[in-house]
């Protein structure tokens, strides 16, 4: 069985502004639940896709694919009970999947979808700017 994947950059981005989050030692998963009428490209049905990204800082282009693969067999049996389930799920590797036991991995992303903890939204931490010397509107 496969899964279907995110494609987009647009899809990649949604999961990480508007899903949960679950952190691992060896990744990051981004989880979107998807609404049951939102469009989906090619008339396909609403249900569950993956998205892989690992990014140039855990390792040369052999380790990165190495580990998209460990983490795309992973997913498929960890999420075999839950493809039926509208949501998109965004995995950000991170170097140690590579060290990480196959069953470790296997058991982090099938709790993944539940324990996803709510997105923050970004807060502007910074003050407003202010001309020098301007008086203050009090």
């Amino acid at each position: 069985m496969r899964l279907a994947r995110l494609t987009q950059r647009k899809e990649f981005l949604a999961a990480a502004d508007h899903g949960r989050r679950f952190r691992s030692s060896a990744f990051m998963a981004q989880v979107r639940d998807a609404a049951p009428d939102e469009p989906r490209k090619g008339g396909e049905p609403v249900a569950l896709r993956l998205g892989l990204t690992a990014s140039r800082k855990t390792g040369n282009a052999v380790k990165r694919n190495r580990i998209r693969r460990r983490l795309r067999e992973a997913a498929e049996q960890a999420l075999v009970n839950q493809t039926g389930r509208p949501c998109d799920i965004v995995i950000v590797a991170r170097s140690d999947v590579l060290t990480a036991q196959f069953k470790t991995l296997v058991a982090d992303l099938s709790i993944a979808i539940d324990r996803a903890k709510p997105h923050k939204p970004h807060a502007d931490k910074r003050r407003p700017h202010s001309k020098r010397g301007a008086p203050s509107q009090a």
